[in-house]
């Protein structure tokens, strides 16, 4: 296994102090042209066909900072050891599930302090894999975030391996297979968040995120058929819509629960099998094995 860990906050930190003196606007605007440069640069080396993708998800995710609040965050970055606990966390990952055919890079940037998903629901981590070769792990210094950073390593490890696997790219807006040129699908996405999490749990024991088990049992009977009729759905907003939750009819973590239950049930049937040994099967092979069935919205 090759992955390389890139500290790109210490970047940013250069960045940061490129703009001091300077109007609040135009150094932010002059820190995020800086970013956008870098990240394509970083991201040239890699799949060019998840650049764009990319260099979105890096500007969204800073956000608006205070820049005197963001290099203070950055600094806590370096004092709370980043790089280096994510690479202990990929070399436990690594003795779990070997790759020794993955090559990586896993750029470390900073998220945005002002959003509570981020700070609140996600512990300070979020991280995003761009096919095998790139992974985006968006750190802020939030409560617990050194513990969180280890597991979100594991969670985008696991994806790593099966985009590795079961290989992808951006094509008119969607991910599509490149073995089969099918388009990546709601299911898949589900149990491929399900699969990440399962591994992520069994190497961070004692973690568990708030997305596997964000459904009671009646939410999820109540929300499944609409579920259960978009499996076959490739519209990628859609897809995000009923991982995420839209706050209206989908609730929050909707096809992440759905995804690790799935993949629970799988587990439950084949005692003998890991998180690992599912990382390379398909997403339909796993549903239908795992026999998952909500119970039924009692009446009344």
């Amino acid at each position: 296994m090759a992955v390389a860990v890139i500290p790109a906050y210490r970047v940013v930190k250069k960045f940061v102090k490129d703009v001091e003196g300077i109007p609040a606007e135009a150094a932010l605007d002059s820190l995020c042209a800086n970013l956008r440069t870098y990240v394509n640069h970083m991201l040239s080396l890699a799949d060019a066909s998840f650049g764009d993708l990319g260099q979105r998800m890096a500007l969204s995710q800073l956000g608006d900072p205070d820049l005197a609040g963001l290099a203070d965050a950055l600094g806590s970055l370096e004092l709370g050891r980043a790089k280096e606990l994510v690479e202990g966390a990929l070399h436990r990952c690594a003795m779990a599930l070997p790759r020794p055919d993955l090559s990586a890079r896993v750029l470390l940037l900073p998220g945005d302090g002002q959003s509570r998903v981020l700070t609140s629901q996600m512990h300070g981590v979020f991280g995003i894999s761009l096919g095998s070769q790139t992974t985006l792990l968006f750190l802020w210094p939030a409560s617990g975030w050194q513990r969180w950073l280890a597991y979100t390593v594991a969670h985008e490890y696991a994806h790593l391996v099966r985009n590795l696997l079961l290989p992808r790219r951006m094509s008119g807006g969607k991910l599509v297979y490149q073995k089969s040129q099918e388009p990546e699908t709601l299911l898949d996405a589900m149990v491929a968040e399900g699969i990440a999490d399962a591994f992520a749990m069994e190497l961070c024991p004692g973690m568990e995120p708030a997305s596997v088990g964000a459904l009671s049992a009646e939410a999820e009977a109540q929300v499944w058929p609409k579920v259960r009729r978009r499996f076959a759905v490739s519209d990628t907003s859609e897809i995000r819509r009923f991982l995420y939750g839209d706050n209206d009819r989908v609730p929050l973590w909707t096809g992440h629960t759905i995804g690790y239950r799935v993949v629970q049930g799988y587990l439950a049937a084949h005692p003998a099998a890991r998180p690992a040994s599912l990382i390379g099967l398909a997403a339909r092979a796993i549903f239908e094995a795992s026999q998952h069935q909500p119970a039924p919205v009692p009446a009344g």
